[in-house]
């Protein structure tokens, strides 16, 4: 069953606590995409409380990871608190992290998490260019009709 997927606003001087609630996958695009539209200007930190999202697959993730971008571009300080389990478990297996270790923590940076992402999906694409490269010479392209 699908939870749709909402955020809630709370405003304290220079910080912003967005609640979020329901599950983050690709249905949550468009809270998502406007939810920096409820930041006012002046604002330094805004802290996204994940405990109301029960359920993220890899197209949440990838929404949630590019909010976090387009903040982080706007020069706002990001905390996420309150991962439950199973959203837990998608970055850990995104991330390839060993059984047993956390990840992100009660209160860890997500920008680590994100630019470590980023930066493996970056390693990925250069490897296969490489081998693409040094491969090339030795693929010959089948003509119709040659076996």
């Amino acid at each position: 069953m699908t939870v749709t997927f909402g955020t809630a606003f709370q405003h304290t001087g220079s910080s912003v606590l967005v609640s979020a609630a329901g599950d983050l996958d690709a249905a949550a695009r468009t809270p998502l995409a406007h939810a920096l539209d409820r930041v006012p200007a002046g604002t330094a930190v805004v802290v996204f409380d994940m405990r109301g999202v029960p359920f993220m697959d890899s197209a949440g993730l990838l929404l949630f990871l590019d909010l976090h971008r387009r903040a982080e571009c706007r020069g706002l300080k990001v905390v996420v608190v309150g991962w439950q389990d199973q959203p837990r478990q998608v970055m850990e297996v995104v991330a390839e992290l060993p059984d047993g270790r956390t990840y992100p923590r009660e209160r860890t940076p997500f920008s680590g998490f994100r630019r470590m992402v980023q930066d493996r999906a970056e390693r990925q694409g250069q490897l296969a260019r490489q081998t693409a490269a040094a491969t090339e010479p030795y693929v010959r392209p089948l003509r119709h009709g040659s076996r």
